[in-house]
């Protein structure tokens, strides 16, 4: 039983985790696409990483839109919430 309750904070959690991550992801490519012409957009697919950190504060400096930030370094925490509440219950270390 311990482990059904468990389960049923992982998951929506787990989901959370995941959906905030690939919209982050899809609005930063976005951006890079509305920037940057499509060569180099398609470019950035390589630079995944520097993308994905620099197109959030790109946004909330130069379009005033501090949307993609907050989903991007805040929108997790509801979900490693969650997660973190299955593990207390599941008693996992």
């Amino acid at each position: 039983m311990k482990n059904l309750m468990s389960w049923l904070f992982y998951i929506p959690g787990g989901i959370l985790i995941g959906s905030t991550m690939l919209y982050s992801v899809f609005l930063s490519f976005q951006i890079v696409f509305s920037v940057f012409p499509a060569w180099a957009a398609y470019l950035s697919f390589i630079f995944f990483p520097m993308v994905y950190g620099i197109a959030p504060f790109y946004a909330g400096f130069a379009l005033g839109d501090w949307t993609l930030l907050i989903i991007s370094y805040v929108g997790w925490l509801p979900g490693a919430f969650l997660i973190y509440i299955g593990n207390k219950i599941s008693g996992d270390k």
